[in-house]
């Protein structure tokens, strides 16, 4: 099997692409998507013209601000910006119909396309039949069997975290970043879950490349971004230099861990199931390539997210005492005499409603897109092929017409009448809560993460507040995730008996 890189280029798949290399092949694959759309036909209402040059000239068109002029009370808006026709959905079953019941007439969306050089061809950017092979092949790593094996790491890197904030509030620093805190926690439990491995010895080294490739995402995604990649620029150079980076970090890890196994070691991280797993109907694992595309998708996407789950969460708990109060509660109670484990996930409903409601509110992944791949009618509108269709976490689920108390954060609204945990309590439309996606799109590691999440927040909050130091100041910045513009600047209080 071999890879088409340029005209003249032919690459061997046992051969790990460059990102020069993976940057040829996206810009081949999105001239290929480019499509002539047609003339006089009705669109649906959506920005002015004037605003959306005004909005593009101030590079504000990756905002929240103009993003909430798409998504209005309007069941549809059309917007061009750029040679894209985008046309935003508000509608709950609009968005089911696009992103769940038409998914076989959809494809990833040119945004989503620009981030190949990065993320390759894994399991987020990958179009049918390959994502439905790659899912088979990634899916067994996030069962729940091979998920309870992973409670005991999540517990112990918190552990670790929360020594780290001891020794340092002994010498008096109580002053943390949140956002930079719960970067590094959720990277030493990718390092351990993932790769079987300690990455502290790395972890400088593998944040810098992080933030400054989770930086460049955003503008990557903008109708630009694609074409700024072109161009000899610092930015450019920076980014390059920080994906090889990343790169090597990866071809290191599997080639270790591709000798553990040829001598025979039994292994059950994440990457040696990755390695190991064959297509049930040709019996082929992953190439070199797969292999670094998924697990460069797992550690952007898995600790990006979860990450910022978290600093949001520690956020709202600081704004609302009260629902801090009644969390903690649950914390000071389920499994107070030992350390938690995979098992205590479930009893912790107040718990994962915080995390739920955070997620509401602060949906990391806030938004999803799909380009059509065939002209269809949607709300009376005919929707020619090449237009891109997009939703908002964000904007849907603080949507006064489909939640109570829409801008407040409630999460005893996530609790069923027996006390329980129930993502249906709300009482919320279907496609109103969607922060892993849909069908056969949805999050593979959503269980992964909502453990992850939940085991990390008790685990520390038993010993810790976390008080945001200006929660008022905390902005939103929409980037590939949902992050918090500064940080989240805090104070750390040891609780009592801790």
């Amino acid at each position: 099997m071999v890879t088409t890189a340029s005209k003249d280029q032919v690459i061997p798949d046992d051969q790990m692409l460059s990102i020069e290399q993976r940057l040829a092949l996206t810009r081949r694959a999105m001239s290929a998507l480019r499509v002539t759309q047609p003339k006089g036909i009705r669109r649906p209402p959506g920005p002015s013209r004037r605003k959306i040059v005004s909005s593009a000239v101030a590079g504000r068109i990756a905002t929240l601000d103009f993003m909430g002029q798409m998504f209005s009370t309007k069941p549809i808006s059309y917007a061009r910006v750029g040679p894209e026709n985008l046309y935003a959905l508000s509608d709950p079953d609009l968005v089911w119909e696009v992103f769940a019941k038409l998914d076989g007439s959809t494809r990833r969306s040119m945004a989503l396309q620009a981030t190949r050089p990065i993320l390759g061809n894994g399991i987020l950017t990958s179009e049918e039949p390959e994502h439905r092979r790659n899912r088979t092949l990634v899916q067994p790593a996030f069962s729940p069997k091979r998920i309870a094996t992973y409670g005991d790491q999540m517990v112990s890197a918190t552990q670790r975290l929360s020594e780290r904030w001891r020794d340092r509030v002994a010498t008096g620093d109580t002053a943390i970043l949140v956002s930079e805190e719960m970067s590094d926690l959720t990277l030493d439990i990718v390092g351990r879950t993932l790769f079987g491995a300690d990455l502290t010895g790395d972890t400088e080294e593998i944040s810098e490349a992080l933030s400054e490739v989770l930086g460049r995402f955003g503008q990557m995604l903008s109708p630009v971004g694609i074409l700024m990649m072109r161009l000899p620029t610092p930015a450019r150079r920076r980014l390059v230099e920080s994906v090889e980076r990343l790169d090597a970090v990866v071809a290191r890890m599997i080639a270790a861990k591709q000798a553990q196994l040829q001598a025979g070691d039994q292994l059950d991280d994440m990457l040696a199931v990755l390695i190991q797993a064959r297509d049930p109907e040709t019996g082929q694992g992953l190439s070199i390539n797969e292999l670094r595309d998924e697990v460069m998708t797992l550690v952007l996407a898995g600790h990006e997210t979860t990450a910022n789950a978290l600093s949001w969460t520690w956020l709202e708990l600081s704004r609302s005492r009260d629902a801090h109060a009644w969390v903690a509660q649950e914390w000071a109670e389920v499994g107070a005499d030992r350390d938690l484990c995979i098992d205590d996930v479930a009893k912790l409903p107040r718990t994962r409603a915080v995390i739920a409601e955070s997620m509401r509110l602060n949906p990391p992944a806030w938004i999803i897109s799909r380009r059509l791949s065939e002209d269809i009618n949607l709300a009376g509108y005919e929707i020619p092929k090449g237009s891109t269709l997009f939703a908002s976490q964000y904007f849907m689920q603080r949507d006064a017409r489909f939640w109570a108390d829409a801008k407040a954060f409630v999460p005893q609204r996530w609790l069923n009448d027996a006390g329980d945990f129930d993502e249906k309590a709300p009482g919320q439309p279907r496609a109103a809560w969607f922060p892993f996606g849909f069908a056969s799109r949805r999050c593979v590691g959503d269980r992964f993460a909502l453990a992850e999440a939940t085991l990390a927040l008790a685990t520390l909050g038993r010993s810790w507040d976390v008080v945001a130091t200006a929660p008022s100041d905390v902005v939103a910045v929409p980037a590939i995730t949902l992050r918090p513009g500064n940080g989240i600047p805090a104070r750390l209080r040891p609780r009592f008996g801790h």
